[in-house]
């Protein structure tokens, strides 16, 4: 009891606020931080209601979609099964829609390649305003008609392709024609009786029949002054000199009216005139 008292009672250097050593602080208390929310519970219930919970809360944390990600593609409405295939009724309809073109289409092929006709387009503008017509017993005609049933076409469609084939020539023959119009222009006026003087010269020479592929190869004004300068030459039996130039001699006794000659009236005078030179 007494030591209790005394205890207590009795004065010491740390209550009396004399000298000595001080007493240490306590350390300040933390600052108290803000408790996070707990998550929700999940609901109790059934395992399709906490999963729907869970996907529910998985959402709110997503982050939002950026700029460049497509939205997901709009719902075709509920499938229905058939057989082992999954389909909707937009993807029903799409499917019946085109099966029906399809029917539609066969029901109105030619029935055989035979059926098809080789006609052009109605509305086909040939360059040049030219025509073209095909000829229906041409090996390649019937190879097309073929190959157009066995791809199932259309005789409209059929008829496309063979314009497509006819625009075609009629360009090669338009660009032939502009160039053929060229050298005739080269020619000059007379040009029409200088192909047929050539033409006469060169039937004489060899016959219709050897003449005729010969005569198909005067399509310029270089053939034409080529052939003739052939024909003066063997006409006049090789008698006119060149000079260094590779150029004739001027004739100085012209033949009277020779323009004017037919074939044969020329080719009579030129050997004529070649005689009367030799003779000097």
């Amino acid at each position: 009891m007494t030591d209790g008292l005394m205890n207590s009672a009795t004065p010491t250097l740390a209550n009396q606020g004399g000298p000595g050593p001080s007493a240490t602080p306590a350390a300040a208390p933390a600052a108290p931080t803000a408790a996070k929310p707990a998550a929700p519970e999940a609901p109790r219930g059934t395992y399709e209601q906490r999963r729907h919970a869970q996907e529910q809360a998985a959402a709110s944390d997503a982050p939002p979609p950026s700029a460049d990600q497509q939205p997901p593609p709009a719902a075709q409405g509920e499938k229905v099964k058939i057989g082992k295939y999954e389909v909707s009724e937009a993807e029903l309809a799409s499917m019946m829609d085109r099966q029906a073109q399809d029917d539609l289409k066969k029901a109105t092929l030619p029935a055989a390649p035979e059926a098809y006709e080789a006609k052009l387009p109605a509305d086909l503008k040939l360059p040049g305003d030219q025509t073209y017509t095909f000829d229906q017993n041409d090996p390649s005609i019937a190879a097309a008609r073929n190959w157009a049933h066995a791809k199932g076409l259309s005789q409209d469609e059929f008829s496309q392709v063979l314009g497509i084939y006819a625009s075609h020539v009629a360009q090669q023959n338009a660009v032939l024609a502009a160039r053929a119009a060229e050298e005739v222009a080269k020619a000059g006026v007379n040009a029409p009786q200088r192909v047929d003087a050539v033409s006469k010269w060169i039937r004489g020479e060899m016959g219709d029949a050897d003449a005729k592929p010969v005569l198909a190869t005067i399509v310029t004004d270089a053939h034409l002054r080529f052939y003739e300068k052939m024909m003066n030459k063997i006409s006049s039996q090789g008698a006119a000199s060149f000079s260094q130039s590779h150029r004739a001699a001027p004739d100085t006794n012209p033949i009277p009216g020779y323009e004017n000659m037919s074939f044969e009236q020329k080719r009579f005078a030129q050997e004529q005139n070649a005689a009367r030179r030799n003779s000097r």
